[in-house]
């Protein structure tokens, strides 16, 4: 009875037990799906990193534009009416204008000088106050004026005094101001730097420069 109730092995060659065949098709068709959707993982993946990287989050090329060419500011400078007179001395001899003296007490400026008028030269004297502008730049203000004994328009003066062509560029006469506007950046010196004007107090003596290297 044991024996019909066992079920009988299928022998094959050999009497050796057959083994049951592994349905191999279904493995790999499931490898198969599971190798394709790792691959579009991926590729999904590098699309969306390649869609962020091609956003622009900030358009910075015209930052980055004024940044490299606006000057650098490299330092200040301070000095005293007395050095500053020498510096302007130094500067009207560069410019070939050593018929004027121009110095700074502590009220004012004080421009001393030689008008041609009716073919006589007169002694010139021009007080300016001067003042810082917002760019940087001096203006002097005209706070009164003589030409020997005559009396002579304003305007007039400046009108004359624009006439010498020795006078640099970077100095600018306006008659109808009155007033003349000294642009320092435009001052030129051999080591590519410029000033512009931080403070100007005669009465306590100090003068401040910001020093600015130019791009």
């Amino acid at each position: 009875y044991w024996r019909k109730s066992m079920p009988r092995r299928k022998l094959g060659v050999k009497n050796n037990p057959i083994k049951e065949k592994v349905p191999f098709l279904q493995k790999i068709n499931i490898w198969k799906w599971l190798f394709l959707g790792l691959v579009s993982l991926l590729l999904a993946l590098a699309l969306v990193v390649q869609g962020r990287l091609a956003t622009p989050r900030e358009d910075v090329s015209q930052l980055h534009q004024a940044v490299g060419t606006k000057d650098v500011k490299v330092g200040t400078m301070t000095t005293t009416r007395d050095q500053l007179n020498d510096t302007i001395k130094s500067l009207l001899k560069k410019y070939k204008l050593s018929d004027y003296k121009v110095y700074a007490d502590n009220q004012q400026i004080l421009l001393e000088g030689q008008l041609s008028l009716l073919g006589k030269d007169y002694p010139l004297y021009i007080y300016f106050q001067p003042s810082k502008l917002e760019n940087g730049n001096i203006l002097l203000t005209v706070k009164d004026f003589s030409v020997g004994t005559f009396q002579i328009p304003q305007k007039m003066v400046l009108q004359l005094l624009s006439k010498n062509k020795n006078i640099p560029e970077f100095i600018q006469i306006s008659p109808k101001q009155s007033t003349i506007t000294i642009v320092l950046p435009e001052i030129d010196n051999d080591f590519g730097i410029y000033v512009k004007a931080n403070t100007i107090d005669l009465y306590n003596d100090k003068i401040v420069f910001d020093l600015y290297q130019k791009k």
